[in-house]
Order: structure tokens, then C-alpha cells, then sequence
């Protein structure tokens, strides 16, 4: 009976990290965004962005923490923001990054619209010293593109 009640309450402490659970986007997601981004770069005569796992990593990380804990911002509730994140994830060799944050689209056609009819955000998409990308997506619509310029 002991081992059933123990059951019983692991499962039900397990329930709630379930609810909480941030999916991250799926490939194909992530494949249209990146090519929504790299037309508009093209457009501009630029060259394309790389994809880079371990900036997606850390905008997904971002997206998931806004949504989970309600807020909206580039800076956390406790004051972290886009450099303390690569910091915090033991990112080297970066000298240049940018942060556009979005919330309420409901998918890459629509945030990447927003995005490029607001100035600074456009800038950062169009910012001929940034060459790596990652994106993040989480319940909520919360959109993040964090960019980076390797030194």
C-alpha cells in the first residue's frame, strides 16, 4: 500500500512538469523561417544567415521562459538579458548579437511581418555584420530571433 500511495504522488508531482513543458519548433519551422529571413536578406543584396543550433538553443530557452513565467521583455524578471543568456551558455567567440522578441502571431509569415515593418527590429534582420541565427517559439505565441556576428 506504501509503494502505491509513493506511486500515486511521484505521478501527480510529474503531472504538473507536463503542463509546463515547452515544446521546441519542429525542423520544417524552423527551415521557413530561416529561408523568410534569408529572402528579405537577399533582397537587400546581403548574404544569408546560418542557422546556428546553439543560438536556436538559447532563443528557445528565452521564448520558453517568457511563456512559462508570463513576461514579455528582453530582460527576465531578474534582470537577465541577451548577453547574460550567451553568457550564461558558455557562448565564445561572439563580438555582436541582436534580439528581436514577438508575441501574439500565429505563425513565421505573420511574426516575420511585424518584424519588418518596425525599424529596429528590420535593422537586425537586414544588419550586414550579423551572420548566425536562432529561433525560438513557445505557447503564447512568443517569438524570439537571437542573431550573432562571430569576432
Amino acid at each position: 500500500m506504501l509503494k502505491l500511495k509513493l506511486f500515486v504522488i511521484l505521478c501527480l508531482a510529474w503531472l504538473p512538469l507536463q503542463a509546463r513543458a515547452c515544446p521546441v519548433p519542429v525542423n520544417d519551422e524552423l527551415g521557413i523561417h530561416l529561408d523568410t529571413l534569408n529572402r528579405e536578406r537577399q533582397r537587400a543584396g546581403l548574404p544569408a544567415f546560418t542557422l546556428s543550433a546553439e543560438l536556436t538553443r538559447i532563443a528557445q530557452d528565452h521564448a520558453c521562459d517568457m511563456s512559462r513565467r508570463g513576461y514579455f521583455s528582453h530582460n527576465s524578471p531578474d534582470g537577465r538579458g541577451m548577453m547574460d543568456r550567451l553568457a550564461n551558455a558558455r557562448v565564445t567567440g561572439i563580438c555582436r548579437a541582436a534580439e528581436n522578441i514577438a508575441k501574439g502571431q500565429r505563425d513565421v509569415p505573420h511574426v516575420m511581418r511585424v518584424w519588418l515593418q518596425s525599424d529596429g527590429h528590420r535593422r537586425n534582420i537586414l544588419d550586414q555584420r550579423l551572420t548566425l541565427v536562432g529561433f525560438g517559439r513557445a505557447p503564447g505565441a512568443y517569438w524570439v530571433q537571437l542573431f550573432a556576428a562571430p569576432c
